[in-house]
């Protein structure tokens, strides 16, 4: 019988995003989406994004398994003013899979929308923000 545990999982720490050029993945986090590097060594760059840490992780094995999954995990990003974010984005070169956000939610006082893309290496990425009703 297993041992029961009193693990909590708290704040995540760490998203690993699979790429096969950090060099490359850099650039683009960096410049379009103004990401910070943390940390770089060969094949591994973190970026500062508050509490939790973006890691990208050159491998083409990992690439590939990720490739594979018809689920995969995607990176949400909260933003203040989701019309503004998607505008600028977009100046940068960022292709959006809608034309403009789309609403996901709705509470008595807010509405929230999001804007979908993915990276170079097609990682998923939304970014997200609320209006207020």
């Amino acid at each position: 019988m297993p041992a029961s545990t009193d693990i909590k999982l708290q704040t995540l720490s760490y998203v690993i995003i699979y790429v096969p050029d950090t060099k490359e993945a850099t650039s683009f986090y960096t410049e379009k989406l103004g990401f910070k590097v943390k940390m770089e060594e060969q094949g591994w760059v973190e970026l500062e994004s508050g509490p939790t840490t973006i890691a990208l992780h050159a491998s083409e094995e990992g690439m590939k398994q990720a490739c594979e999954k018809t689920l995969t995990p995607v990176l949400v990003f909260k933003v203040d003013n989701i019309k503004e974010a998607f505008e600028t984005l977009q100046t940068k070169g960022i292709k959006f899979s809608q034309e403009a956000p789309q609403e996901v939610c709705a509470t008595t006082d807010h509405v929230g929308f999001s804007a979908d893309f993915t990276d170079p290496f097609g990682n998923k990425l939304s970014i997200y923000g609320e209006t207020k009703k």
